[in-house]
């Protein structure tokens, strides 16, 4: 299905995480490119993928094959490139939702994305105030160039109160939707991926070694001992 993709700031992004949560963890490993199309393998919550889709992102056909943790754990390990990123689900107040992805390899990174059913125009969507640049068409956003060529140089996004009002208030509307039973908790899956979630809205993440990936480095051990230990 067709979708758009935005740049959000890393301000907004970590108070929309905050607010909504996290629902899940992807690792994905590409393999060399090619022209006409992507072949990796995608390490999700319950699940692990091998997958052949076209070159560049959007609609098109999909091919996932389901492997072993182990198989495709090893298959990371000749992959030309990694990303791992979190996901967030957020209700937008037009009654569609964002998915807001937390890049955290190879680098930091917030990227949302709104997906559009078959025959919808998607060029007919507005995005409110607090989204960022579109990225929909930059090549460099899409997954398989950040995991080979990593992440671009990050763009200035400007800030003000009436952006974090909107979005302020769109969380809020959000959450009082959801308690009154308005809006059931959202059903957008993960990009490319098959919608897991248990009934409360949570998933189970992916336990491996891949999730060293998601260690931020404030959490290495930095040290002098250790620093000269790794010498």
């Amino acid at each position: 299905m067709p979708q758009r993709r935005f740049l959000v700031a890393s301000s907004l992004a970590r108070l929309i995480r905050k607010d909504q949560g996290v629902v899940g963890r992807v690792v994905e490993g590409y393999f060399p490119a090619r022209p006409d199309r992507d072949h990796f393998v995608s390490i999700e919550p319950g699940h692990s993928y091998l997958v052949l889709a076209a070159a560049r992102e959007g609609p098109g056909a999909e091919e996932r094959t389901e492997v072993p943790r182990s198989q495709a754990e090893a298959l990371m390990a000749v992959c030309a490139g990694k990303v791992g990123f979190e996901c967030t689900i957020v209700r937008l107040g037009t009654g569609k939702e964002a998915l807001l992805q937390r890049f955290i390899a190879p680098g930091p990174l917030d990227l949302l994305s709104v997906e559009f059913d078959k025959g919808e125009d998607a060029t007919g969507f507005v995005p409110p105030a607090w989204f960022g640049p579109e990225v929909t068409q930059n090549t460099t956003y899409d997954r398989g160039s950040l995991a080979r060529v990593g992440i671009p140089a990050p763009e200035e996004i400007p800030l003000s109160n009436v952006i974090l009002s909107e979005l302020l208030d769109t969380l809020e509307e959000g959450r009082i939707a959801a308690q009154l039973g308005r809006m059931p908790f959202p059903h957008m899956p993960f990009p490319g991926t098959n919608d897991d979630r248990a009934a409360d809205g949570h998933t189970e993440e992916a336990t491996s070694q891949v999730d060293q990936l998601f260690v931020p480095p404030t959490e290495v051990d930095q040290s002098p001992a250790r620093i000269e230990a790794r010498r």
